[in-house]
C-alpha cells in the first residue's frame, strides 16, 4: 500500500484518482475474502485440512496455512469468480430409495470433497486438481439423471482422484469423455 501511495503522490491528478481507485478495489476485495474466524460448522473443520496442508511440504513452501484455508472456504462456498461451492453440490442429491442409501451418499460426497478441497486448495503450480476438473466433475454429479447413476458418478470420481493423486492417470486425461463414456451420460462439449 506504500508503494501505491508513493506513486500517488508522483503522478498526475488523473493518474492519482485512477491509481486510488485501484488501491480502494484491492482493498475491498480483499475485504471480501473468506473469514476463518467464522468457520463453518456444515462443512468439515480446519483440523482436517490443516493435516493436509501439514502433509505436503512442497505448498507450505509456496502457500501460508491461512491462504490454503481459505481457498478451502472458497472451495466449499463459492467466491466472486465461481459461485457455487461444494456445498451446493453435496445439496443436489435425488430422493434415494432408502434413507439410508441417502446417508451413504451424502457421506460419499462429503469424503469426496475433502478429497477435491484438500488438493484444489493448495498452490497453483503444486496442486493436481484444478478448477477446469472441480468444474467437470461438479456438472458430472448433477447431470445424474437419477440417485443409482448419481452414486456411481460419486464412485468413479473418487476412483479418479485416486489414480490421478497416485500418478496412475493424467490431468489430461480428465475430460467430459471419459465421463460420457463410463457413466453413459450425454455431456455439453467443450469442457
Amino acid at each position: 500500500m506504500t508503494a501505491v501511495v508513493w506513486r500517488l503522490q508522483k503522478t498526475g491528478s488523473n493518474s492519482r484518482k485512477s491509481l486510488f481507485i485501484v488501491a480502494a478495489c484491492l482493498f475491498l476485495a480483499s475485504c471480501i475474502g473468506p473469514n476463518l474466524e467464522d468457520w463453518p460448522n456444515s462443512i468439515p473443520q480446519t483440523e482436517v485440512f490443516r493435516v493436509a496442508y501439514n502433509a505436503d511440504e512442497q505448498n507450505q513452501l509456496r502457500q501460508s496455512e491461512t491462504e490454503y484455508l481459505e481457498w478451502v472456504l472458497s472451495f466449499y462456498q463459492g467466491n466472486l469468480a465461481y459461485q457455487s461451492g461444494w456445498q451446493d453440490i453435496q445439496g443436489y442429491v435425488y430422493e434415494a430409495p432408502a434413507p439410508e442409501d441417502e446417508r451413504e451418499l451424502l457421506d460419499q460426497l462429503s469424503r469426496l470433497g475433502i478429497a477435491i478441497g484438500s488438493e484444489w486448495s493448495k498452490h497453483n503450480d503444486i496442486r493436481q486438481i484444478d478448477t477446469r476438473m472441480l468444474s467437470l466433475w461438479g456438472s458430472t454429479i448433477q447431470l445424474a439423471p437419477d440417485f443409482e447413476t448419481q452414486k456411481q458418478t460419486v464412485e468413479v470420481i473418487a476412483s479418479d482422484i485416486d489414480l490421478l493423486l497416485d500418478g496412475s492417470l493424467r490431468k489430461q486425461d480428465i475430460l467430459e469423455e471419459r465421463y460420457a463414456d463410463i457413466l453413459g451420460l450425454e455431456m455439453f462439449g467443450d469442457f
